[in-house]
């Protein structure tokens, strides 16, 4: 949010450039900006009014955070070990509850009648209310310091132990030193005025000035929910869609979402809460990121990969900028250092902002949309996905593209020829985040986005590889599939028939969509569906249970759906026991057509796998067939020795206790040493085989014998 905001703000300038002046106006601005009991505008503005100016600049607060976050998770070197990949868990996380935090900002825009901003600001200088100068760097403790103080409550509390007061009043230096000498200020202000403003009828937001026919806008729990694989890892996220015909009850939900908000990241939790607490987004970054990141650089490991600050597509200019004109000398040095000129680097840069101004557009478009996100009549239309479930799947879709090509970034370098400094994910916002006032143009904007990535990937990306990289040909595919709906659309025709899959592939494609199209880690199964065809699926075992079929097979060859475990499992009242875990509830109108399908005899019209799901780039991301076996395997006879005792054994110890030749302590973290070997990410010296990988697998899944 640069100072467009504020009235009596000077135009931005470089830390370097600030008169004493323009210090002082910057120092009382923030000094404003500090206290919840007064108008944070001059001139003071109207209840509503203000509530929607402070909404605004926390979008962008939560934005840039998020991005920021991301970015710093990015760039940890998991294969360093699993203290390393708990880090980047934790910030992933955090990022999470960041965007959740944006979304529940943008249903409260829609409450207030304001307008919506997914804005965030793009350039090293930022406006007096962002808690720290927008910057994109790895991980260290300097910029840690920033995230620590940004979040930490203020005052602190008194029951902090003195040695961790002492630590934070070292980290707070280091904050300012790292955010150019500038204060780093406390997010808490903005969300506690915005309580103030909302509680408070007679002086705050009247009444009248709440919109109580934009509930059907909102996003909701239901639909962009998550819950983290661990509880140590955090929370679910907080998405609050406010839908009452009662004032009274809007108002209570409005406070009750600002004030869960701040409670959970911005400085408003207390440390030290008891067994089962939720840890706020300080204690995290305090306690569990910032502490065991100081001490692997303190034992001398290098957790994160050499990175670029700031990296960036912009193209260098002709002719270095002339020292008169200092701001452009200084904003060109900036450039300079984050520009990404390696050909192939940059080609998935470009790549990368295109997906990030889809992921952006989908989900602003998503909350202009008043229709439900499915079909709920019966037929081949039942449970199938409206516009605005379309929307919904796609922002997910690219959530996902986006941290592989991330993952991709990060490996390749930045320069040309290449140095030591490694690319990064550039997070470039577009042209511009408005969408067009028509339906028909919405879609037209995003079909022109999605063609644009087409031609980029096949004129530019994919030529530069030196093999054939199958994330590419899967995106190029189902970037075509949806352009066919996007035309229709476009041409305000709606959701061509045909065009979305019917009985086993949408049987499937309900299953994938349910935990939003990304891998599952768990010790005990992964995507089951995935590259199966009809008879596969619906022959193999549960994943989960004693049954022998994950359909049952009745004596006369029919099946029946009130006994089949998936039907069981999708509908458990458990949410422990419940497919899919972490993710909300597959809907009841998707359940019923998976129940109408397996009771018509299980049909299949399509005579192929189920689904073709996107693969991890340049790398063919097959999941392992397990071997044959009439003996469940044990960790001693077939488990111990796949682990060798250098580097696999030494460098688990090294972050320990942790012994791969223990049986305890891999069978206590199988599903985390899965992951890793799934992802490649584990051993650091190069994957293991599939059939390794599929044998591990297979020890989870016979019970983890000893």
């Amino acid at each position: 949010m640069r100072r467009r905001f504020f009235g009596a703000a000077s135009p931005s300038a470089a830390p370097s450039d600030l008169s004493e002046s323009h210090a002082a106006a910057a120092a009382a601005l923030s000094a404003v900006l500090q206290t919840a009991e007064g108008p944070m505008h001059d001139p003071p503005l109207e209840p509503r009014d203000e509530a929607v100016f402070l909404l605004t600049a926390a979008a962008e607060i939560e934005h840039a955070l998020m991005v920021q976050y991301l970015y710093a998770a990015y760039s940890l070197r998991v294969a360093a070990g699993p203290e390393v990949r708990t880090l980047q868990d934790l910030l992933l996380q955090i990022a999470r509850e960041e965007m959740g935090h944006l979304i529940t900002v943008q249903n409260l825009l829609q409450l207030l009648g304001g307008p919506f901003n997914f804005n965030r600001e793009h350039s090293p200088y930022a406006s007096e209310i962002y808690p720290f100068r927008f910057k994109l760097e790895p991980l260290t403790l300097d910029s840690l310091a920033k995230y620590v103080i940004a979040e930490s409550p203020d005052p602190l509390p008194a029951t902090l132990p003195p040695e961790d007061l002492q630590l934070l009043a070292q980290i707070a230096l280091d904050a300012r030193r790292s955010n150019d000498g500038q204060e780093v200020m406390h997010v808490g202000p903005v969300f506690a005025r915005l309580k103030k403003l909302l509680e408070d009828p007679s002086g705050g937001v009247r009444d009248e000035d709440f919109r109580l026919d934009t509930g059907p806008l909102q996003a909701d729990f239901k639909d962009w929910g998550y819950e983290p694989r661990r509880p140590e890892l955090g929370e679910r996220l907080i998405i609050e869609a406010i839908n009452s015909a009662d004032v009274g009850q809007v108002r209570a939900a409005a406070v009750d979402a600002v004030d869960r908000v701040a409670r959970q990241g911005e400085g408003f939790d207390l440390p030290g809460g008891g067994a089962g607490d939720t840890e706020s987004h300080f204690e995290r970054f305090f306690e569990h990121i910032y502490k065991p990141f100081r001490g692997l650089v303190a034992a001398g490991i290098a957790p994160t990969l050499p990175v670029a600050e700031n990296p960036n597509t912009t193209t260098a200019p002709p002719q270095p900028p002339s020292m008169r004109k200092m701001l452009e000398a200084i904003e060109e040095a900036h450039a300079a250092k984050g520009r990404i000129t390696h050909p192939r680097a940059r080609a998935w840069a470009h790549l990368f902002n295109l997906r990030y101004r889809l992921l952006l557009a989908y989900l602003s478009h998503f909350m202009r949309l008043n229709q439900p996100e499915l079909y709920v009549r019966t037929g081949d239309r039942q449970g199938d996905r409206t516009e605005r479930g379309l929307l919904l799947i796609w922002t997910f879709n690219e959530m996902r593209r986006l941290k592989k090509i991330a993952g991709k970034l990060v490996q390749l370098p930045k320069d040309d020829p290449p140095g030591q400094t490694l690319a990064g994910p550039p997070f470039e916002l577009p042209y511009t985040l408005n969408l067009p006032e028509g339906e028909a143009d919405r879609w037209r904007a995003h079909l022109d986005a999605s063609r644009a990535a087409v031609r980029l990937v096949r004129g530019t990306v994919q030529p530069g590889e030196p093999a054939e990289d199958f994330f590419l040909t899967d995106l190029v595919r189902l970037d075509e599939q949806d352009q066919v709906i996007l035309q229709s659309l476009a041409a305000g025709r709606g959701i061509p028939a045909g065009s979305l899959p019917n009985d086993f592939p949408k049987v499937v494609a309900i299953l994938e969509e349910s935990v939003r199209g990304f891998d599952i880690l768990s010790s005990r199964h992964s995507n089951f569906w995935d590259k199966q065809t009809r008879a596969q699926f619906i022959g193999q075992p549960p994943p989960v249970g004693t049954e022998l079929h994950i359909i049952t097979h009745n004596d006369d060859g029919t099946f029946d759906p009130d006994t089949s475990p998936l039907i069981v499992r999708l509908k458990h009242p458990n949410p422990a026991r419940r497919m899919p875990r972490l993710r909300p509830p597959v809907p009841p109108e998707r359940i019923e057509f998976i129940e109408g399908w397996i009771r018509g005899g299980c049909q299949d019209t399509s005579g192929g796998p189920g689904i073709m799901r996107e693969r991890t780039p340049r790398q063919e991301a097959t999941q392992p067939t397990p071997p044959a076996s009439t003996a469940p395997l044990s960790f001693a006879a077939d488990i111990r020795d796949l682990f060798r005792a250098t580097p696999d054994r030494s460098a688990m110890l090294l972050f320990g206790p942790f012994d791969l030749h223990k049986f305890e302590d891999v069978r206590d973290n199988a599903d985390r040493i899965l992951a890793t070997l799934l992802d490649g990410s584990m051993p650091c010296d190069g994957s293991w085989p599939p059939d390794r990988i599929a044998k591990f697998q297979q020890w989870i899944t016979d019970g983890m014998q000893p």
